[in-house]
């Protein structure tokens, strides 16, 4: 900027400012904003409301004195500190944001602004309609439009900050004091925001940003095409996808393509989406994109397993679990006022269950709850309408889930029963161990890395500081190298998830490795009723170093006093004790309120370490960004692991969690366990629940291997229940990476088949049960299968269809784009095949249908002449009964030949395909045949 223009926009700033002080002596009076005269004005008097509460609010409410206190403060102090006249050396707004390089004080300032505005337009604020406020905060948006945000500002650091921190926080303000603005003023802000935000783009939640920024200020300015780009840019946040970011079908949510983020990205598109359908429900710009009814089924699906009594569970919360602002229940009550705002506009079915959850959520905080609850942390706005819930007679609260469900896609499993819930957070070659970017989240290593998350009437066991101040080399569930860090990155290993047994037991495994050192483990997990099985085998490691599994670290009461009792006999409650404890067969603490005992029993009788301690730290250690504060907090910790030693092979452990528990009931347990661990070995690891008569076995290795009455030939999760009249069974295939089928022998007869998925093959029910399940393309999704013991003997059917083969020169074939016919290729299938001549990339694409005689599974192969020229990415994309995959294959090699490409479920008739396309290919795309082969 010349020092012309800069004298030049610093008088205009002056002039601005002094007119408005007038103005604003004027109409400092006015109760509320002018009236709308358009549809635009009515949407920005919605979105108004949202931001101060809205004509309902009760200001006399305590919970919402408490909030307008609350942001009343938070301005008074960003007031006080601000600079108020700017200029010359002192050239800034506040001390702690002068930096010209670090692009977050842009958002942290203008948030800063918005606190301002926000105490200066909300009625029942002491701050509400003080003129000096007012004017400063004009004063701010002036300067921060002078100087560091403004059309034709170069972006600098993180593109975030520019696209989206700064013109949520923008527009929010402009809108809280759009009728104290000038035109001008208004019209320069908003072309800074379109500037940088001129359009939706990205995915996931930074989509919804995007839109909620450019449809925000569409709204502002009344730019009609802006504000339906806005609504239309929402269009593809809605369908769940296959791969990389967004929801997926198994209820998982994916940001930065590797990581489980409901708790993180996923609160916050769920705030911003809901805010900005409810805004526009109703008006000429109402989101109707077909798909958007998955947003009912998400909260179903993805939040509801995940949020306990109001805390979302930390494991699906990323680098965020290292923000001393957002700990588990902050992001807890975000996304119940996600959900409320949902129920505002959702089908009348869908709001009354969810409001029903809001209930139970609250209702349990209040009740057992000695943290923030969620008025402390709602606006309000979003107070008044959960107050008008909870007391409603007609809603009642929703009851507490028994469920377990497998997020396959993100590598976490969840168990909940009345009273205490489970998170099993895991990485794989699909996804990695923890995310550390932007300063953030030092030491999460090992935050999802087989790590238990055990919650129950203890809702503050993960807030009240425990990320700063746990020992982060030993998390709980986890197998690791002794006080060794590791860095983020992938696992070795695909073998990881699990299947589920009538959605209420579950199987869950991983197998660990990772690049960086030599531990490899198998770990499983078995969850029953009311109880975990935790098994671990093959831990070995030679990186000369001691190798230990954690049973646990939890966090104890302000004394750290909470009783311990080990076989019976009660250990010393002095911080600093430590005991290596030998011949461990229960162990009993005490926890911090009623309904949050814990016991464990250890069936081999192994030594455990532990040791009672309270440990220091602070949120910089974990977090290093500049907002981050350095206050030291102490909390108390018990710890206990198995010592595995120094370079381990094989080593083992065996435990289970008995969660709520008394001493005497553990002790019960023990002498009459319920479970029985039938193998726990680096082939497979095998549980039985005796009272329910459920099995679960993890298969480790594609081999023929037989465990508990159940045999696979392939790595699978498998569980089955057993009683007089019938066996269920579930499979899955925990690698995602089998394109073909697992074969299922069970040691049992059955009479007939109640009920089986598509997929499901059943080839014999006499004298073993025999079925195939075809797992391709399925995602890590549990095949179900029910047979009956009582009935008269029925035999399966075979499959029904007959090989059908769809050459590129026959029927069935439908080209887009100019494909070339040759026939020079020996290794081809019959006379002729066509190739693309590599061109037109991502213009060009066969689709080959057949015409199956029959429905069921059926082999998908394709025949290609292979050549050193041809392309070693070519997308295929496969429709089938139910949905949709895509392959990629090299055509360099495996010409001449079938080759299988999976095994997908076919209805009738014509309505599956093949798809050749060539997007994206790295040389010639050809096309020849593709045979459809019925599996027996």
């Amino acid at each position: 900027m010349s020092l012309s223009r800069s004298l030049a926009r610093r008088n205009y700033v002056q002039v601005i400012v002094a007119s408005l002080l007038s103005l604003v002596l004027l109409l400092s009076w006015l109760p509320t904003p002018a009236n709308a005269s358009d549809e635009y004005d009515t949407l920005r008097l919605k979105w108004r409301d949202m931001l101060i509460g809205g004509s309902s609010v009760s200001t006399s409410d305590p919970d919402v004195v408490t909030a307008i206190t609350t942001l009343t403060a938070e301005a008074q102090t960003n007031w006080t500190n601000l600079n108020k006249t700017p200029g010359g050396t002192t050239n800034y707004l506040w001390v702690d944001l002068r930096s010209s390089s670090d692009s977050s004080q842009l958002t942290t300032a203008y948030n800063r602004i918005k606190s301002m505005a926000l105490a200066s337009q909300t009625p029942g604020s002491t701050l509400y309609g003080n003129t000096d406020l007012i004017a400063d905060t004009i004063m701010a948006l002036d300067w921060m439009d002078t100087w560091k945000y403004y059309a034709t500002k170069t972006s600098y650091q993180n593109w975030w900050d520019w696209q989206i921190g700064v013109p949520l926080a923008l527009n929010d303000t402009v809108v809280l004091m759009y009728d104290l603005l000038s035109s001008t003023q208004i019209a320069n802000y908003m072309a800074a925001v379109d500037r940088f935000a001129p359009t939706v783009d990205k995915t996931g939640a930074n989509r919804v940003w995007k839109a909620t920024a450019v449809g925000i200020r569409a709204v502002i300015v009344k730019d009609s095409v802006k504000l339906a780009a806005a609504r239309d840019g929402l269009t593809s946040v809605f369908p769940n996808v296959t791969s990389g970011d967004g929801f997926y079908n198994d209820g998982s949510f994916i940001q930065h393509n590797y990581f489980g983020y409901t708790g993180g990205y996923g609160a916050s598109i769920l705030m911003d989406l809901a805010n900005l359908m409810y805004l526009l429900s109703g008006s000429t710009w109402a989101v109707t994109a077909p798909e958007q009814s998955n947003l009912y089924q998400w909260i179903y699906n993805a939040y509801q397993p995940l949020l306990y009594k109001g805390a979302m569970m930390d494991m699906v919360r990323g680098r965020e679990i290292s923000r001393y602002y957002a700990q588990d229940r902050n992001t807890g009550h975000l996304i119940m006022q996600g959900i409320i705002r949902v129920s505002q506009f959702a089908p009348a079915t869908d709001a009354a269950a969810y409001k029903a959850m809001i209930k139970s959520w609250i209702s349990s905080e209040n009740s057992i709850g000695t943290g923030v609850k969620f008025y402390g942390d709602a606006s309000v706005n979003m107070i008044t309408l959960a107050k008008a819930i909870m007391a409603n007679a007609s809603i009642t609260a929703a009851p507490e889930l028994v469920k377990y469900q497998q997020f396959a896609a993100m590598d976490r499993a969840v168990f909940l029963r009345p009273g205490f819930g489970l998170g099993i957070g895991m990485f794989s070659t699909r996804t990695q161990n923890y995310e550390s970017i932007n300063s953030e989240n030092a030491k999460g290593w090992y935050s999802g890395a087989g790590t238990t998350y055990l919650y129950n009437n203890d809702l503050d066991q993960y807030s009240d500081n425990y990320w700063p101040t746990v020992d982060n080399y030993r998390l709980p569930g986890t197998t690791v190298i002794s006080q060794t860090s590791t860095t983020a990155q992938f696992g070795t290993n695909n073998w990881v998830g699990g299947t589920d047994l009538l959605g209420i037991y579950g199987t869950t495994g991983m197998a660990q490795g990772v690049a960086s050192n030599a531990l490899t483990a198998k770990k499983s997990w078995f969850t029953f009723d009311d109880e975990i099985v935790a098994l671990g085998a093959g831990i070995s490691s030679t990186d000369n170093a001691t190798i230990e599994s954690i049973v646990e670290n939890r966090k104890l009461n302000s004394a750290g006093t909470n009783a311990l009792t080990v076989n019976g006999t009660a250990q010393s409650t002095a911080l600093g004790w430590t005991q290596s404890l030998t011949n461990v067969n229960t162990i009993h603490m005490a926890g911090n309120v009623a309904g949050s005992d814990i016991g464990y029993y250890f069936p081999t009788a192994p030594t455990i370490q532990a040791k009672r301690e309270a440990r220091t730290g602070n949120w910089k250690q974990i977090n290093s960004r500049a907002s981050t504060p350095s206050t030291p907090y102490t909390r108390n910790y018990l710890t206990m692991w198995f010592d595995h030693g120094v370079n381990p092979t094989n080593a083992s452990y065996q435990y289970v969690i008995l969660p709520n528990k008394t001493s005497a009931q553990v002790s019960s347990y023990a002498s009459n366990p319920n479970i029985s661990v039938l193998e726990n070995s680096n082939a497979a690891q095998a549980v039985k629940e005796n009272t329910l008569n459920v099995v679960g076995v993890n298969f480790w290795n594609d081999a023929v291997k037989t465990v508990g009455g159940i045999t696979s030939n392939k790595k699978a999760s498998v569980m089955t229940k057993e009683t007089a009249s019938d066996l269920s069974v579930s499979v899955s295939d925990p690698t995602q990476a089998n394109t073909g089928s697992i074969q299922i022998e069970i040691n049992k007869a059955a009479t007939g088949i109640i009920s089986t998925d598509t997929g499901v093959t059943v080839t014999q029910l006499s004298p073993t049960i025999k079925f195939t399940v075809n797992v391709g393309a399925s995602k890590g999704k549990s095949f179900k299968a029910k047979f009956d013991f009582t009935g008269t003997v029925t035999p399966p059917t075979p499959p029904a269809g007959t090989t059908v083969i769809v050459d590129n020169a026959g029927s069935g074939v439908t080209k887009v784009g100019s494909w070339t016919t040759a026939s020079t290729a020996t290794d081809k299938y019959l006379t002729n095949y066509v190739h693309d001549s590599n061109t037109g990339q991502g213009t060009k694409s066969v689709t080959l249908t057949p015409t199956l005689t029959g429905a069921g599974n059926y082999n998908v192969y394709m025949w290609w002449p292979a050549h050193a020229n041809r392309a070693t990415n070519i997308p295929v994309d496969i429709g089938y009964d139910g949905g949709s995959t895509t392959v990629t294959i090299n055509q360099q090699l495996n010409g001449g030949q079938w080759n299988l490409i999976g095994t997908f479920p076919f209805a009738a008739g014509s309505g599956g395909y093949v798809k050749v396309r060539n997007d994206g290919a790295n040389g010639y795309v050809t096309v020849d045949a593709v045979k459809f082969d019925p599996v027996p």
